[in-house]
């Protein structure tokens, strides 16, 4: 039951980042689409296994680190466009 509490309280904690993140691009004028967003959620993750065949534990978790805030950003960025089409 901890575990699960601890995953929970990972993923809110990065969504919470990942609105801070999306909201310091927005203030600097970066604006990246929602699409290379989630592109980017799955090749962060695919061409480095491609390119070398064993990668080591902690550069893995990494990649699926960077690979949850992109997946995060995605949702994000394609809600805000949903709701802003729906106005």
């Amino acid at each position: 039951m901890l575990y699960w509490i601890l995953i929970f309280l990972g993923f809110l904690i990065l969504l919470i980042g990942c609105q801070y993140l999306l909201k310091f691009l927005n203030q600097h004028g970066i604006l990246i689409n929602r699409w290379l967003w989630g592109l980017l959620s799955f090749l962060i993750l695919i061409v480095p296994h491609v390119i070398w065949s064993h990668i080591p534990t902690g550069i893995d978790g990494i990649l699926y680190a960077l690979c949850a805030v992109f997946a995060i950003n995605f949702m994000i960025e394609q809600h805000a466009y949903v709701q802003q089409l729906n106005q």
